[in-house]
């Protein structure tokens, strides 16, 4: 009791006493300056906390109060002070840069809420884009609001200042919905920009990995072109496009040079097959049984094919050379052989006495030594050798008859030998041997030759096991063993070394089939070192066996998953470029997962082939029913150009013409053709519609055919010319400087100056816009090149079409598609002659274009064209 009177008030255990207390202590003093503080942040009842907070006078004490209390209201009630603190005299710069010093979100509101001092001509400093949501959604000062969220970028804050806005203020929720539009709208377009970036590169690996070399460097150019129209940096995606671009251009200049050595060796090529063909002419002139001098003819032949050059000459021309040679030389060689063999075949057939065996072998020798072709008829002295052999055959046949009865039992004999070879039982094979020798004797000519091979066979091994008797056979052990255990650590591949050990153990079997002792031993001492040596081998073909598996089975998917797609296609609304895709990619996966065991792997082969082709049976099907449709249409076409009232042939041929583009590919060998027989038919179609139309409304266009045929004066070229050479000038100042002080001088002569007509006079004011719109920085120079590139490349293709001159390869597909669009807009055609008003026209048009001298390279391609005139 008596310690609450000896204590401050603003200890008091009565909170009303310490509220009284704090309403006496002064702020302005630095003790009761920390005491407010202190009772703020700790005091036990919130109303003196609350009180104390009302006090405090000073920023830095009412943020440590916001940052170090957990008191809801507390905080709250401090962050109206420090709103109400900062409207006395602290400007918004000052405002802004504490607020940054708060991180809490429910602080800073109160600190926004009760701030009025908040401009938003000072929110230039704010970089906390917390801060700047705060701020757009509680200021007071709307201008404020607007400002904040203007300064916003991060997706996600602006997407939650959209949502806490949303029925409380229209504006910030409109500024934030459209941020989040242009934000969202510039990632999707920078997204699709670096997708078309991959895809151009992907485009490129693909020309330089492709074998369809047909239009290459027309495709090469356009995804050139197309790759300058995008956006891009120097980053590793234009690295790779530059390095593709360098190695698809090489291969580009290989296949110019290819082509040329192509051509010559064509024509080289077929001189030497006229050559060819008559020295086949000349071997199917020769007689065999009337030429004398049928060697030197084939040698004079032979000379002359061997001159050739062996890899220009088809299988079929080699084919039939061997087929006209061949006789040839195989009956002078016959006649050789026989003359060299006549005094042996004389002798032979004067004998009458004899071993018929070995008079039948050498018979046979001399009858296979002189091989006499059948197609030619033999001489008498080789017909009586072929009746001596067909008789002493006859006389062999009738003693094998007789001795096959015996055969058995010799066949037995053997068997039971070579048991007794094979337990080392040289004694009773010896006796066995003898026995057999005796009896094989007297039957020695009837014998068949196998009995005979296997008797000597089985002599020599007796012979080779009594040489092997006693220590040669443990010797030879010895020595395998020592080169057993040589191959134990030593470093090589496991196939070399698992194929060592296995020809080791295969030469310990045949050791160990002549040795009668048997080392248990010498066995385990060799067959320890065996294992030890085949250890690193057996983790190898493990993994080998697990990668041969592993491959099985994804080539097992592989079938599954193409079995699958073609089940559940709907190949009536198939999409065939990505058919023919899958098959592809199934071929490339299917190499990858290779090697496999041949047993399981065979069946799958059969399977995956089958599957592709049944795919590609489809694919063949529509491509067929492609060509079978544009050749229906072709045929159409041929009718509606025969039609009478070509007006409405017309309106159906272009029908046709969007028809067939519906149709898709064909064969690659056929659609070119197909192409041009339907364009030669449209093009009668439009030619005799247009002649119609020209016919009917001559009267109507015979002054504006004047006028087009009537070339524009001096004076109005020279005033286009001027406005030209104005309109380059403020290009290059615009290109170099950013800005361009001629482009006043070029408004004044366009408006006042003398008049180039009025057709060039709005030609060149489009080109006028466009330098407004760069020096206003509503559009880049860099996107007015890729138009202005892709108008000058149109004009020199409009200009060599007129002209009848052939495009560069680079610019074929253009020119084609060009003449695509011109087909379909046949009716509007009026260049088809090259008259000067026509030409003027195009070179005139060349003024209009903005940046036209930034190519100098297409500016001289359209002069050649026009000084060939």
């Amino acid at each position: 009791m008596f310690a609450n009177l000896f204590k401050p008030k603003w200890r008091h255990s009565d909170p009303d006493v310490r509220i009284s207390a704090v309403a006496k202590l002064s702020p302005d003093q630095p003790d009761q300056l920390s005491i407010l503080r202190q009772l703020a942040l700790s005091d036990s009842s919130p109303r003196v906390r609350i009180s104390a907070v009302q006090r405090l006078q000073d920023t830095d004490s009412l943020l440590q109060v916001l940052s170090a209390s957990s008191d809801p209201e507390v905080r709250e009630q401090a962050g109206q002070r420090v709103g109400e603190c900062l409207n006395d005299n602290a400007p918004s710069a000052s405002i802004f840069s504490l607020l940054e010093q708060v991180h809490d979100d429910s602080a800073r509101t109160q600190i926004i809420l009760n701030a009025n001092g908040l401009k938003p001509d000072s929110l230039g400093n704010v970089d906390d884009e917390h801060l700047l949501v705060q701020l757009a959604l509680h200021a007071r000062v709307a201008d404020t609001r607007k400002a904040a969220v203007k300064r916003l970028s991060n997706t996600s804050l602006l997407e939650q200042v959209q949502r806490a806005s949303r029925g409380r203020d229209k504006t910030v929720h409109r500024i934030s919905r459209d941020k989040l539009t242009a934000l969202r709208e510039e990632a999707r377009q920078q997204a699709e920009n670096e997708q078309r970036r991959q895809q151009l590169i992907h485009q490129l690996h693909q020309l330089l990995m492709t074998e369809d070399t047909q239009f290459l460097q027309a495709r090469a150019q356009a995804a050139y072109q197309e790759w300058d129209s995008l956006l891009h940096k120097e980053d590793e995606l234009h690295a790779r496009f530059l390095e593709l671009s360098q190695q698809l251009n090489e291969r580009l200049q290989r296949l110019v040079a290819e082509e040329a050595a192509e051509a010559e060796a064509r024509a080289r090529r077929e001189q030497q097959l006229e050559t060819a063909q008559a020295l086949l002419d000349q071997l199917d002139a020769l007689d065999v049984n009337t030429d004398t001098d049928l060697a030197i003819e084939l040698a004079n032949v032979e000379q002359a094919w061997q001159a050739l050059n062996p890899d220009w000459l088809s299988p079929e021309f080699k084919q039939r050379k061997n087929t006209l040679i061949e006789p040839l030389q195989q009956a002078l060689e016959a006649r050789q052989r026989f003359e060299t063999a006549r005094p042996e075949i004389e002798h032979l057939l004067a004998q009458e006495d004899g071993a018929a065996k070995s008079r039948l072998s050498s018979a046979q020798t001399l009858a296979a030594a002189v091989n006499w072709p059948r197609s030619v008829a033999a001489p008498a002295l080789l017909q009586s050798l072929n009746d001596l052999i067909e008789t002493l055959r006859q006389d062999q046949s009738r003693l094998k008859q007789a001795a096959r009865q015996q055969s058995d039992e010799i066949v037995s004999l053997l068997d039971q030998l070579e048991t007794l070879i094979e337990q080392g039982n040289v004694l009773e094979a010896d006796k066995l041997n003898a026995r057999l020798k005796h009896k094989t004797g007297e039957l020695a000519p009837a014998l068949p030759n196998t009995l005979e091979n296997r008797q000597r066979q089985l002599n020599a091994r007796l012979a080779e096991l009594r040489d092997w008797q006693g220590f040669a056979a443990a010797e030879k052990k010895d020595a395998l063993c020592e080169r057993m255990e040589a191959l134990i650590g030593t470093e090589m591949a496991p196939q070399a070394l698992a194929d060592r050990v296995r020809a080791l153990q295969q030469e310990w079997k045949q050791v160990d089939a002549t040795d009668p002792v048997h080392s248990q031993k010498q066995w385990k001492r060799f067959h320890e070192a065996g294992e030890k040596a085949y250890e690193p081998c057996q983790a190898w073909f493990a993994s080998q066996r697990k990668q041969r598996e592993y491959n099985l089975q994804q080539r097992q998917q592989i079938c599954e998953q193409l079995t699958a797609y073609i089940e559940q296609m709907d190949w009536e609304q198939a999409d065939w470029p990505a058919v023919e895709a899958v098959s592809r990619t199934a071929r490339n996966e299917w190499r990858q997962f290779a090697p496999v065991d041949r047993a399981p792997g065979k069946p799958l082969q059969q399977t995956f082939n089958a599957l592709l082709r049944d795919l590609d049976n489809r694919i063949k099907a529509h491509r067929q029913r492609c060509a079978d449709t544009k050749e229906a249409l072709i045929e159409r076409a041929a009718e509606l150009a025969q039609a009478e009232d070509i007006s409405q042939a017309a309106q159906e041929a272009k029908q046709l013409q969007r028809e067939w583009k519906a149709a898709g590919p064909t064969f690659r060998s056929r659609e070119r053709a197909l192409w041009q027989a339907f364009r030669k038919e449209c093009d009668v179609i439009f030619s005799r519609l247009k002649s119609e139309r020209q016919s009917e409304a001559k009267a109507q266009q015979s002054a504006r055919a004047q006028r087009q045929q009537e070339p524009l004066g001096n004076d109005q070229i020279q005033a286009l010319q001027r406005l030209d050479q104005l309109a380059t000038q403020a290009e290059e100042e615009l290109a170099t400087d950013g800005q361009s002080e001629t482009l006043s001088t070029l408004l004044t002569e366009a408006i006042t100056g003398p008049s180039p007509g009025a057709r060039w006079r709005e030609r060149m004011g489009q080109r006028l816009e466009a330098i407004r719109s760069i020096s206003a920085g509503s559009r880049s120079i860099e996107a007015q090149l890729v138009d202005t590139e892709r108008a000058a490349r149109e004009l020199c293709i409009r200009l060599e079409i007129l002209l009848g001159v052939a495009s560069p390869e680079e610019d074929e597909s253009l020119r084609m598609a060009y003449q695509m669009e011109r087909l379909s807009q046949a009716l509007e055609q009026q260049d088809d002659e090259p008259t000067p008003a026509a030409l003027q026209a195009l070179a005139l048009e060349w003024y209009t274009l903005p940046y036209h001298w930034h190519f100098l390279e297409l500016h001289q391609r359209f002069e050649q064209l026009q000084t060939s005139l």
